[in-house]
């Protein structure tokens, strides 16, 4: 068995604590593994190469411009002491510890991005590059554990025991206001403070990246909202509103309208979103979805072994490859689920003439296109000369599609044999067409199309646009509220039009 490379072995770390490993667990699945890592070291306190780094934080998640930090303290509550004193003891020791580590890691990481280590002995370099500080996008989440119970018993009632949002407090405010959080950091440099539960909620309903941090970049905006003061009875509420609210086609948080100093969302909305038939419909129709991942992953155990191929005219390094998988990551949920259901349709196919596509077009205008491929390999065929035509057929389909589309700004391809085939394998392939392509090179790729017989307007150029909803029983909401009740005969009727949906996919 080959030795891991400093990569895998990295990637398969799980944390320190057992608090640690649950969040480590849970981020893997959210961000996927070629993107998180946990326990990462600076290599602050080391002299002359000798001695151990310091650790940045307890998770890092590097994903394009995006870059996620994590603390997580696991620190116990004292149930024998008055709440006035118990409070303030374990908010410093979990939430304000955290909160100014988060503070530093961020400070460190726009200063010194080429300074994250994976390992403590500074020997092994971060393998994803951070983006320059003046387009980067932080977002700090300290995830605080031991005072759930705690604050179910202080507010009572059936409360679910996260903690209020209460955008008037900062800093040593927060001593005398048990169980609530707002700017703990003096400088109101928002930080996202989550509990053994919320975090739970929050990285299972949004479990890709591009969902997590339209959800993050929302809330922080909606919370810091100059001039007024924002109460929420809980994260999950919040997320709940965000989740069942959808403006121009995107997930949003109420507008606040410009003369007003207080808004407070109501308690209960996550309950009645989390047994909603929507939710449930939502759910069932994302399973497909799960097969881009896994599509993900399988091509990132061989990124991080250093064993991926790359098919001609990509750039041989790691970072080229990790490029390719990140543009097919960058879909959310809903475009995944798009791309599952083309994937396994394509694969499906069992086509005599060999080859098989489905190009998916996305973007408004469109500005993207998949094109998912399968092509059978004849008996008589070795299989590296049929790998060869596979990739040469790709190669083509996601340049020519070009001269047809002239609005994509970029392509995304797979191919692979059909599921009727006995082996497996993959290609993938990322092309940028934001730069102009010439008449001339139109011109070579169209000809290269019609040399393999491909991409003929009239018999083989069907092209599919984006018509799936994310919640195939769809919410009705006014501007800024929902409501999740239904009569029969609407569920029924929404039912029906489901499983049209449904059929006209398949």
């Amino acid at each position: 068995m080959a030795e891991k490379t400093p990569w895998e072995q990295a990637s398969a770390a799980e944390g320190t604590t057992e608090s640690e490993r649950a969040l480590t667990l849970l981020a893997k699945k959210t961000f996927l593994s070629l993107w998180s890592y946990s326990n990462v070291f600076t290599d602050e306190g080391r002299s002359n190469g000798k001695g151990d780094g310091k650790e940045l934080c307890d998770l890092l998640v590097v994903f394009g411009n995006d870059v996620l930090l994590f603390s997580d303290k696991d620190c116990e509550y004292h149930y024998d002491a008055d709440v006035k004193v118990a409070w303030p003891r374990w908010y410093k020791r979990a939430i304000e510890k955290s909160v100014k580590q988060l503070a530093g890691a961020e400070k460190f990481a726009k200063s010194f991005p080429t300074r994250i280590f994976l390992d403590k002995q500074c020997q092994t370099p971060f393998p994803v590059p951070l983006p320059e500080a003046e387009v980067a996008r932080y977002f700090l989440i300290a995830v605080t554990r031991g005072a759930h119970l705690a604050a179910r018993q202080f507010f009572g009632g059936g409360s679910s025991g996260s903690v209020m949002l209460n955008s008037k407090l900062r800093g040593k405010e927060h001593y005398g206001t048990p169980f609530h959080i707002g700017f703990p950091l003096e400088s109101g440099r928002f930080v996202h403070v989550l509990d053994e539960m919320t975090v739970d909620v929050l990285l299972e309903e949004l479990d890709t990246v591009p969902d997590i941090v339209n959800y993050l970049a929302c809330k922080e905006a909606f919370i810091s909202t100059p001039g007024v003061i924002v109460s929420v009875p809980g994260d999950e509420e919040i997320l709940a509103r965000y989740m069942a609210t959808i403006k121009d086609g995107q997930h949003a948080l109420p507008d606040i309208p410009g003369d007003m100093t207080y808004v407070g969302l109501p308690e209960g909305d996550w309950d009645a979103y989390a047994k909603s038939v929507q939710r449930a419909a939502k759910r069932e129709a994302d399973k497909i979805s799960y097969l881009w991942d896994s599509l993900i992953e399988h091509q990132s155990n061989f990124i991080r072994a250093g064993t991926a191929i790359t098919l001609p005219e990509q750039s041989t390094e790691r970072v080229a490859h990790e490029r390719i998988v990140r543009a097919m990551a960058q879909q959310n949920r809903l475009a995944r689920r798009q791309c599952g259901v083309d994937l396994h349709y394509v694969l499906s196919k069992d086509d005599p003439q060999g080859v098989f596509a489905r190009i998916h077009m996305s973007g408004s205008p469109l500005t993207r296109a998949f094109v998912f491929m399968a092509a059978k390999r004849r008996a008589d065929m070795s299989y590296d000369r049929y790998r060869e035509i596979r990739a040469q057929f790709l190669m083509t389909y996601c340049h020519a599609i070009k001269g047809d589309m002239p609005t994509i700004q970029e392509a995304i391809g797979v191919s692979g044999e059909p599921f009727s085939d006995e082996e497996s394998s993959f290609e993938f392939l990322y092309v940028d067409h934001s730069i102009s392509m010439s008449s001339k090179e139109k011109k070579m790729w169209r000809d290269a199309a019609d040399e393999l017989g491909i991409l003929r307007p009239k018999t083989q150029l069907k092209l599919y646009t984006d018509t799936a909803q994310e919640f195939p029983m769809p919410f009705y909401s006014g501007p800024e509220s929902h409501s999740g009740a239904m009569s029969r005969a609407e569920r029924r009727r929404m039912k029906r039009a489901a499983r049209k949906m449904e059929k006209r996919r398949k």
